[in-house]
């Protein structure tokens, strides 16, 4: 019986030893585990802090852009509105269409002739448009 006892002694010893060795590498692994999820814990909240200031930074560029869009309308309509009272105008007087015209065809690449026999204008004043229409392509 003896024996019996000492084998057995034996294998408890030895389970225990693998019982410890197991315990031992469970508990290192768990300080890894650990220590990981603390990394990505802290990850985690600097990412949610970032996600928070990119939302406040698009929240202000949308306003901004509501505002720019506001504003953009508001001096589109005034431009409609100053085309409008420019066209008005070229209509009510006959000289002003005259050189309106005048300077459309200039602009189209009109020759100083050109200008002279379809709009009845003097040569020096044909040569102006000429001129200042070759100023403003340079």
């Amino acid at each position: 019986m003896t024996l019996w006892v000492i084998v057995l002694l034996g294998v408890a010893i030895v389970l225990s030893g693998v019982c410890l060795a197991t315990l031992f590498f469970a508990r290192r692994r768990i300080t890894q585990l650990e220590q990981q999820h603390s990394a990505i814990s802290e990850q985690f909240i600097f990412l949610q802090q970032q996600v928070e200031v990119h939302t406040e930074e698009l929240n202000e560029t949308r306003v901004g852009a509501h505002g720019l869009s506001a504003k953009v309308k508001e001096l589109l309509a005034t431009f409609d509105h100053l085309k409008d009272k420019i066209h008005e105008i070229e209509n009510q007087d006959p000289d002003t269409r005259l050189y309106s015209h005048a300077t459309k065809l200039a602009n189209g690449g009109a020759s100083v002739e050109e200008l002279m026999r379809e709009c009845d204008l003097p040569r020096a004043e044909a040569e102006l448009l000429v001129s200042i229409k070759k100023g403003r392509s340079s």
